[in-house]
């Protein structure tokens, strides 16, 4: 996959929590640099999947609008 990521001609954003036991933050990064004009944001959070319940849920939804916006 990483072979297609510089051919990514869209708007991207990715977020990654700072935490993550999953999917290291280091390779979301690793992998943002590859694609051009990529929005990375990185949230304060240990969880991979942030629920309405976790604090970092509000700061990802307005990283979400704030992308979507333009």
């Amino acid at each position: 996959m990483r072979d297609l990521l510089p051919k990514v001609v869209v708007p991207t954003l990715v977020t990654h929590s700072r935490g993550d036991a999953v999917a290291c933050c280091k390779m979301g990064r690793e992998m943002a640099a590859e694609v051009p004009g990529m929005r990375f944001v990185t949230l304060p959070s240990n969880k991979h999947v942030l629920l309405d319940s976790e604090p970092a849920h509000a700061r990802l939804l307005g990283e979400i609008q704030a992308f979507l916006a333009g």
